[in-house]
């Protein structure tokens, strides 16, 4: 008898554990992102914040870079072409076969090569929805709702788009969950390290190759960061974005790029070329269907997380016109 009941238990559980995994919250994200030219005299921090970008879900580079094919493989890779809009449209897969599915978060071993600007608009180059049980997925510029909100704030004297870009992913505790990663601008690779410093000579042990031969150089992105949205009662959001702005600092006069040496601590400073990082760094708490906006001196957020139908629903009819609710928050 004793055992029957504890079998029983157990299945119900089981079958709770699978109702719960079933009843996943997805969510419908679109972000906008500009720069605010101002005459702001704050003083930001010396070297850019940390934002964890590689453990990080990237839904950007799949849509506006080039897969780096190695030399030895006889595949060719994915060719993109950039429309008036600088949207990409890439209509193959790695193999060199042509695929209908939504752009998703790409591999974490698959390396790419950049165009030297990122594009503000980021959009899959088809009309994309989330499938059960997988992960975020980036969205068609049709499906976007932030076009007047845009329009309004271009017009804005001062004002320009950093990036604007949608997705669908399902929403987890904060223990749980994974940032989406955020980029977009100008790369400034070729000209400043990581922590700021104008390149004079680059050392001869830097450059590093890539699969196909060609030398790696990290980029230095305009904008760069995560995005972090999570479950906890309420929804949260989290930034932690850095915006990188040429300027000058005071610094030591050093005729190289080379590393802290007593040479530095006794050299005259001078007015240098330095490239700032200016943080976007918040916790806040939202509610879905609200527009809500990150104010900054330098720059400024508007984003909005909306409920949708869950992927199994929509599935069936991607073209319902009802939305299921998914909760109260």
């Amino acid at each position: 008898m004793l055992r029957k009941l504890a079998v029983s238990i157990a299945t119900l559980i089981a079958l709770s554990h699978s109702q719960v995994v079933q009843a996943e919250a997805w969510f419908e994200v679109e972000v906008y992102v500009f720069e605010r030219q101002s005459q702001s005299t704050e003083q930001w921090p010396d070297t850019p914040i940390k934002t964890k970008t590689d453990k990080a879900i990237d839904l950007i580079s799949p849509a506006v870079a080039q897969v780096v094919t190695p030399m030895e493989s006889e595949s060719a890779p994915c060719t993109l072409v950039f429309d008036a809009d600088a949207n990409s449209h890439c209509a193959e897969s790695l193999n060199g076969e042509p695929t209908s599915e939504p752009v998703a978060a790409a591999p974490t071993s698959v390396e790419y090569r950049y165009p030297p600007v990122i594009p503000s608009e980021i959009s899959s180059a088809t009309t994309s929805y989330a499938s059960a049980n997988g992960g975020p997925v980036l969205l068609a510029r049709s499906q976007s709702q932030f076009a007047s909100i845009i329009n309004s704030i271009s017009r804005e004297r001062g004002t320009r788009s950093l990036l604007h870009m949608a997705w669908q992913q399902p929403m987890r505790g904060k223990s749980g969950s994974v940032p989406i990663r955020l980029f977009a601008g100008k790369d400034f690779s070729d000209t400043y390290h990581f922590d700021g410093r104008k390149i004079v000579t680059r050392t001869q042990t830097e450059p590093m190759i890539n699969a196909d031969g060609t030398p790696v150089v990290s980029p230095v992105w305009e904008l760069d960061g995560t995005l972090n949205i999570y479950l906890s009662h309420y929804l949260y959001i989290e930034t932690a974005l850095n915006m990188r702005k040429e300027g000058r600092k005071l610094l030591p006069a050093m005729p190289s790029d080379a590393a802290d040496t007593s040479a530095t601590l006794t050299a005259p400073k001078v007015m240098t070329p330095f490239l700032m990082s200016v943080p976007l760094e918040q916790n806040r708490r939202v509610k879905s269907e609200e527009i809500h906006y990150l104010d900054h001196p330098e720059m400024g957020m508007v984003i909005q997380i909306r409920k949708m139908a869950q992927p199994s629903a929509q599935q069936k009819s991607q073209n319902a016109e009802s939305i299921q609710t998914v909760g109260q928050y």
